[in-house]
């Protein structure tokens, strides 16, 4: 859908436009945010199975056993390692996905109030009205209300 021509201020414009990239920067987030959970749960998986078949089976519970299994494995240390960094972005990840969030809910309530427009049917509801329908269809983006 191509964007319709409106006789707006250009500031409006401007506004619009950081709109639709604050809510390309949230999807973008969003969909790393499951790749990086993904591979964590993939690393936590495969460490738990290897820290009980190659270190807990053997050491028969003795912790200085235990301590010396997992530092000499080199594959489950390096897992070890990967686990806790992909854990450490993945939190930060989602803090970065919460602060876009609320960038873009601020932005998009300031675009509501912007273009705010009368129930009766005049040149300023239709310009609202189109706007509304391609920022929604092109973008997912709901400027029809606050809430």
């Amino acid at each position: 859908m191509k964007q319709p021509d409106l006789n707006l201020s250009n500031d409006t414009l401007v506004l619009i436009e950081k709109l639709k990239k604050r809510k390309k920067e949230w999807d973008r987030l969003k969909k790393t945010q499951w790749i990086f959970l993904i591979v964590t749960a993939a690393l936590l998986l495969y460490f738990t199975i290897s820290f009980y078949h190659k270190v807990l089976l053997v050491s028969g519970g003795n912790a200085m056993v235990i301590l010396d299994l997992l530092v000499s494995d080199k594959r489950l240390s390096a897992s070890l390692l990967a686990l806790i960094s992909f854990f450490m972005f993945t939190r930060n990840l989602v803090k970065q996905k919460e602060k876009a969030k609320t960038k873009y809910e601020n932005i998009r309530m300031e675009t509501v109030d912007r273009l705010d427009a009368d129930w009766l049917r005049d040149v300023k509801s239709e310009a609202r009205d189109q706007i509304s329908n391609y920022l929604d269809k092109e973008y997912d983006i709901n400027i029809a209300y606050k809430g």
